[in-house]
């Protein structure tokens, strides 16, 4: 303080942490005997490696390191699907006038059960396959029972 006059107004205040800061830079601290370097204090002497604690065994990783890890295995390999250049098979879709020439076909099938059928097999490509897997002859008694099965 008697060195730096601007410095005086500090002379009354309370500084916060002042003993941690006394520990770090006072003049025994920053005259330089027995300072290290990090390079230095991460040198094992021969002496301290005889005297050492004895091995502790790894840690285990972490269950949210080990998902971060899939996680990012994923995403790889979504980007990798991305960014393939082979075709996507779409599934075959009948195309609703093909239904209809199959049910036109059925013999003796009344109007409203050709209706409700088609109705049914437009939307469900499963049962128009079954259907079309039938004899012909067993068709009409099939959408009959289709149709009174599903209350309609």
């Amino acid at each position: 303080m008697q060195g730096n006059e601007v410095a005086a107004c500090y002379k009354t205040k309370i500084v916060k942490n002042w003993d941690a800061i006394s520990t770090i830079y006072s003049t025994d601290h920053t005259n330089g005997e027995g300072a290290k370097t990090g390079a230095e204090n991460g040198q094992d002497s021969p002496e301290q490696a005889e005297d050492g604690s004895p091995e502790l065994p790894q840690k285990r990783q972490r269950t949210g390191d080990a998902i971060l890890c899939i996680l990012g295995d994923m995403k790889s390999s979504f980007h990798d699907a991305l960014k393939s250049i082979e075709p996507l098979l779409l599934l075959h879709v009948t195309p609703p006038s093909e239904i209809l020439a199959a049910l036109q076909v059925i013999p003796d099938l009344a109007r409203c059960d050709l209706l409700q059928s088609y109705g049914k097999l437009i939307l469900n490509e499963r049962l128009f396959q079954a259907l079309m897997e039938l004899p012909m002859a067993m068709r009409k008694e099939w959408l009959l029972m289709l149709n009174e099965k599903n209350g309609s």
